[in-house]
């Protein structure tokens, strides 16, 4: 993160590494990219072949917009704002109904949904991140949707962020609490007992969860020589393979899962330095979930914070049966 120094997507954007999406092929998805060096929150459609289409902002904000992430159903986004701070903001996928759920001024950063789409895991920073300054303290939250019933589950731990929401009731994140430079992912409980370490080479960062929840695609600068690529690893951190081979100047990272787990969207770009500089050129990519069959959607996105996600396929029977 280049706020901190360190790599992976930035994910605080004051100032200036969602479970899963649509079924594999044609879908939806929603990334970040820059307008004006500002980062936006935008949606397109991908067609059969991989290309993506139509591409389009879902707000008309002034403020940077970071982190999307899909309520299961598909229905809903939850994001990151820059407005009065930084702010946990959920809105429809029409555009309609935004409502900030942080508080005013906020610190709250990288959101995401329960399985079942009534809660929100984020981390809450205890102060503003300062320019060049220490990585701050967090606590990793849990909320209502509608910002209700907010509560630690995670206290006082450095720089603990990027929570996801496994549909085994089990959260993985990237921290700073083991007491080193490196960033390494963790999972533990929904109530924050069983706290796990899962890796241990390198930079680990940007964890997501396969829509089973058996598997972790994630990023890693392990291999050295500055290079940034996406790895996978089983839910107990055992299994960790690398799933993309580039070498500088390209690097990849900053994953997500399609619905039914045959497809991993991800960042894509050149320059990247670990995806903290804001000025690379950066792409929307899709892969098989082992890796093979990598392809550019031929859409542009943000250098820092590309967060390509695809939105969840509900089947007719699924949908009854939440709508019951």
């Amino acid at each position: 993160m280049r706020k901190f120094q360190r790599p992976f997507a930035v994910i605080l954007a004051f100032s200036t590494f969602a479970c899963c999406g649509a079924a594999s092929g044609a879908g939806r998805m929603a990334f970040v990219a820059q307008q004006n060096s500002v980062n936006y929150i935008y949606l397109m459609d991908v067609d059969s072949s991989g290309q993506g289409v139509n591409p389009a902002r879902l707000t008309s904000d002034a403020e940077a917009e970071n982190y999307p992430s899909w309520s299961p159903d598909g229905k809903r986004l939850v994001y990151q704002r820059d407005f009065n701070g930084s702010a946990i903001y959920v809105i429809n996928a029409d555009g309609t109904g935004e409502q900030r759920l942080s508080p005013t001024p906020g610190f709250d950063v990288t959101p995401s949904w329960s399985a079942d789409g009534s809660q929100i895991v984020y981390a809450r920073l205890h102060e503003a991140p300062q320019p060049n300054g220490p990585p701050p303290m967090t606590d990793i939250r849990i909320m209502n949707a509608d910002g209700t019933g907010d509560q630690a589950i995670l206290a006082n731990t450095l720089f603990s962020v990027e929570p996801r929401w496994s549909v085994n009731n089990q959260l993985v994140f990237m921290s700073l609490m083991g007491g080193g430079s490196d960033l390494e992912i963790y999972v533990m409980n929904v109530d924050g007992s069983g706290l796990r370490q899962l890796t241990t080479e390198g930079n680990n960062g940007d964890p997501v969860w396969s829509p089973d929840g058996t598997r972790i695609s994630f990023g890693s600068d392990r291999e050295g020589g500055n290079k940034l690529n996406v790895f996978s690893m089983r839910a107990d951190g055992s299994q960790q393979e690398q799933l993309t081979h580039f070498d500088v100047p390209f690097e990849a990272g900053d994953t997500n899962w399609s619905s039914d787990g045959k497809k991993i969207a991800f960042e894509w770009d050149v320059n990247g330095m670990k995806q903290s500089n804001a000025n690379a050129y950066a792409e929307v990519w899709t892969m098989n979930s082992e890796g093979s069959g990598q392809i550019s959607t031929g859409v542009q996105c943000s250098g820092v914070g590309c967060a390509p996600r695809w939105q969840p396929h509900i089947s007719e029977r699924e949908h009854f049966e939440r709508e019951r």
